[in-house]
């Protein structure tokens, strides 16, 4: 009795640890395997349980130099997680080839605490190529498993992620240019001011075949110099591309401040915010994360004090 009882114990604490390991709610890291495929045998149930509703790639565009905006960033993004549930998000830092000795040293540290920067062949730019040689490197970087959509988003941008992704669920994945048509607009005209207009360069998205495509056209590759996101549009308008053309008022709009006028492009913090541009400096961003409860999270303790601030929109 003592012999079977002996065996039943280890086995019934290995049932234990594999049901743990396969619920979703405890995630090991990856290094364990794939749950799903050792216990499901039907096909479909597994793709449903392991592949994402939505895959969205997130091109931050900054420079080498600016540590502590990414670091705001990566910690503003982190108070985020689990408002997208079943998606994938993936946020990513992109800039140009690394200069100085200093940016050698310190990136590479970043790399390998988080594995989240993508350095591009060029040199530092803004509006002389750097956007076509991100989403140009995007399908290679990534042809092992393409996103739904890539974005691109500026460094003073930001994201509510459960609100993208949401505002992403039904729309068409396939020649869509998203974003918020500048000049901006609040009419129902909407034919004549999308296929006149461009998406503003704070933040707009692109469905995986327009990467593609701009990965491979002439059109995009002979024509990189000048504003960013007027070339970018330019491009999809002279080859007749990106004809799902989504224009996100009032969701995407630029930081207020103490600014008193309001236009569609700048106006007061709203719930369904999808992006808040224009944070230039930290208290921006601290005004911003404030009024979003970014910090809702902290825990009384004797070894701090936060004072509370009124929220300044």
């Amino acid at each position: 009795m003592h012999h079977h009882s002996s065996i039943i114990l280890p086995l019934s604490l290995l049932a234990l640890t594999v049901f743990l390991m396969c619920t979703t709610e405890f995630r090991l890291p990856a290094f364990f395997g794939s749950c799903q495929t050792a216990i499901l045998t039907d096909n479909s149930v597994i793709q449903s349980m392991t592949k994402p509703d939505l895959r969205i790639l997130v091109g931050v565009l900054t420079t080498a130099d600016r540590y502590e905006r990414r670091q705001i960033i990566r910690l503003a993004y982190t108070q985020q997680h689990g408002t997208y549930h079943d998606d994938e998000v993936d946020v990513h830092f992109v800039f140009c080839s690394l200069s100085n000795e200093e940016q050698s040293v310190l990136v590479t540290l970043e790399i390998l605490q988080y594995n989240d920067i993508i350095i591009l062949n060029c040199t530092e730019n803004m509006n002389n190529g750097k956007t076509y040689e991100y989403f140009s490197s995007v399908p290679k970087l990534f042809n092992d498993r393409p996103y739904d959509y890539v974005m691109k988003c500026d460094d003073d941008t930001y994201l509510r992620i459960g609100n993208l992704v949401e505002s992403l669920r039904n729309k068409s994945r396939e020649d869509v240019f998203y974003g918020i048509v500048n000049p901006c607009f609040r009419a129902d005209d909407m034919d004549y001011k999308m296929n006149a207009s461009f998406m503003s360069g704070l933040g707009y998205v692109l469905s995986w075949d327009l990467v593609e495509w701009i990965a491979e056209s002439e059109i995009a590759r002979n024509n990189t110099d000048g504003p960013e996101d007027i070339v970018l549009a330019s491009w999809l308008n002279t080859a007749k591309k990106g004809r799902n053309r989504y224009h996100n008022f009032p969701g995407i709009y630029d930081y207020k401040g103490d600014n008193p006028d309001e236009t569609c492009f700048r106006h007061a913090f709203i719930p369904e915010t999808i992006a808040v541009h224009l944070l230039k400096g930290n208290l921006e961003w601290a005004r911003t994360l404030k009024y979003f409860n970014a910090t809702k999270g902290l825990k009384p303790s004797k070894l701090y004090h936060v004072p509370s601030w009124p929220i300044n929109q």
